[in-house]
């Protein structure tokens, strides 16, 4: 018996599901795309239980007539390929033919379309590949498509879907990031009967459209941040919204990139757009809906069968623009009041010094997205990466000498006349290091004392931020937060623990760093929460150049000889470091202690 097989049609759709079909969002992200390649002006979505009930979806798109509806069903069947060649000069969505054949294999779709002017539409029904019912329809201009019980004869891979708050976030994403790369179309989005999206095309152009979109989607705080930019040399157009550098956020979430108004995901061009900002990030990160127009024979998105991934012919060359757009159109503004020419007339400025672009190198061992910390700065990424925290020295323990406080350095040190020696502490990361140590203790005794507030503080999130927030509701009330919702995009925090205080812009940033770095709470590590009660430490530590009183420096060192680990934050820099009598006299080329 011949031990090579071939596999029964069933199974080879099923394997081929798999490599489009990964989760409930990937079915609704290919059929928008079909329906705005069929030229749809509007395109209304339902979802039912986080889309493993239903998905629907419905456009006023060019329709199909009866025998394209049965081979639009079949495998390989496009409109936009004739020969391989086509695959490098599409300007379409989708190309594969692989999107609702595979939908198909693993859900109980029904199809229904018409042509316009067409006396009569048709339905076309199955389940598993298999069509059961091919019907007449009424003459209802577009197409409508309905993938119900998603994953119903696959339940092995139902089993690694994620939590239903999860995947809600995910369908959410798709049609806020589809409404923003497609501003001629008008989207809406209801969810188990509530209408969470309904972003109509008004008056105005295209990017008027994109700035009403802007402000729904990343909400009116952070959208009145932005501003436009607008670039155009010979074969490439950059434009789009991106934050000044006054309102930066504490995380990238709100980062969207679109190529030809392809969503992806590109670390090129995030570089780049960090690159623009030059020195004016200081740790903090800008969201931006950033376009990127190019001849489509310029870059692949073939390269992952989800169409996510794009590789450019000339990478330098779309770094460059997208790095000089955001300067010169931005950052320039900025600037130009200190940068006048020799004859002191009009502003000028010259565009950075943008190096070729390289792709990042795997590290040895990278931290997961989950853990990452508050403070990671992916600007770093288009310049040498730092180096580690170093240790604090320890050989020196500090915690059983008398202490003699000098006096405040800049307002973000502490000096201290320490064993014939110069102790220097950073007031921030010693705070930090407290509170942390302090909450930690509380929350593992379940003993956090929680403060009510007399105004609940306020946080506009987008709708797939807050969907990601809520589903943690639960641990946060444990952890000492009392969250409640106002609407569709606005949280709101009426209690904390008391060992924390946050203003309105520090409990927005946290939020928005919860939202970007949370999962299913049920399966998060406890390093990651871990993370969390650290962003807490920082929120409510004496930052740097806040004025220090010598009885609140003392009292911060008395805390810090008490803590498990005084000599690191809770995100590992050190806290402080001891310049003994010698280290000074040698400074000084004195042979002798101080």
């Amino acid at each position: 018996m011949p031990e090579i097989k071939v596999l029964p049609e069933e199974v080879v759709s099923k394997i081929a599901a798999g490599e489009v079909i990964e989760r409930p969002a990937s079915v609704l992200k290919e059929l928008v795309e079909n329906s705005l390649d069929a030229g749809a002006t509007r395109i209304e979505v339902e979802i039912r239980k986080a889309g493993r009930g239903l998905i629907r979806v419905h456009d006023d798109g060019r329709g199909m007539g009866r025998e394209d509806l049965r081979l639009a069903l079949g495998r390989h069947a496009t409109s936009k390929l004739n020969v391989f060649d086509d695959i490098y000069s599409l300007a379409t969505f989708g190309f594969r033919g692989e999107a609702l054949y595979s939908i198909f294999a693993v859900s109980r779709l029904k199809m229904t379309s018409c042509l316009a002017g067409a006396d009569s539409g048709y339905s076309l029904e199955g389940e598993g590949g298999r069509v059961t019912a091919e019907l007449p329809a009424p003459p209802v201009k577009g197409t409508t498509i309905e993938a119900a019980d998603l994953f119903f004869n696959t339940p092995a891979r139902a089993k690694f879907m994620k939590s239903d708050a999860a995947e809600r976030a995910q369908l959410i994403k798709v049609v806020e990031e589809a409404a923003l790369a497609n501003p001629g179309a008008a989207f809406r989005l209801v969810i188990d009967g509530s209408e969470l999206l309904n972003l109509p095309v008004l008056p105005g152009g295209m990017m008027e459209n994109l700035k009403n979109r802007a402000a729904a989607v990343f909400g009116k705080s952070v959208y009145g941040g932005m501003a436009a930019i607008e670039a155009r040399g010979e074969g490439i157009a950059v434009y789009g919204l991106v934050s000044r550098p006054d309102a930066l956020a504490a995380t990238r979430v709100n980062q969207h990139f679109f190529v030809n108004r392809r969503p992806v995901a590109s670390p090129l061009i995030r570089q780049a757009l960090y690159r623009g900002y030059a020195h004016m990030l200081t740790g903090r990160h800008p969201a931006c809906a950033l376009f990127v127009e190019l001849d489509p024979a310029s870059f692949d998105a073939n390269i992952h069968p989800q169409k996510r991934d794009v590789k450019f012919s000339s990478e330098n060359e779309v770094f460059k623009a997208v790095s000089n757009a955001v300067y010169a159109e931005l950052l320039s503004k900025q600037t130009a009041s200190v940068r006048m020419d020799e004859r002191g007339g009009a502003p000028a400025f010259s565009a950075p010094d943008v190096p070729a672009y390289r792709a990042p190198q795997p590290a040895a061992s990278a931290p997961s997205a989950e853990t990452a910390s508050l403070f990671d700065n992916p600007s770093a990424a288009a310049e040498p990466a730092p180096a580690p925290f170093a240790a604090a020295p320890q050989a020196f323990d500090w915690r059983g000498e008398d202490l003699s406080y000098i006096g405040q350095l800049a307002k973000s040190y502490l000096l201290f006349d320490c064993a014939a020696g110069l102790l220097v502490v950073d007031q921030h990361a010693a705070q930090e290091r407290i509170l942390f140590e302090k909450y930690l203790d509380e929350f593992s005794k379940g003993a956090i004392k929680v403060q009510p507030l007399l105004v609940p503080l306020e946080a506009e999130l987008s709708r797939s931020q807050m969907e990601t927030v809520l589903k943690w509701h639960d641990w946060l009330k444990e952890a000492g937060f009392e969250l409640d919702q106002r609407g569709p995009t606005v949280a709101l925090l009426r209690a904390a623990p008391a060992l924390f205080y946050f203003t309105q812009t520090a409990f927005a940033e946290f939020l928005g760093y919860l939202s970007e770095v949370l999962g299913d709470p049920g399966k998060a590590a406890e390093d990651m929460k871990r993370n969390i009660v650290a962003t807490m430490a920082c929120k409510k530590s004496i930052k740097a150049h806040d004025f220090v009183k010598p009885q609140e420096a003392m009292r911060l060192m008395e805390d810090l000889k008490r803590a498990k680990d005084g000599f690191h934050c809770p995100h590992g820099r050190p806290t402080l470091f001891h310049l003994s009598g010698g280290d000074i006299a040698r400074r000084f080329q004195r042979g002798g202690a101080v």
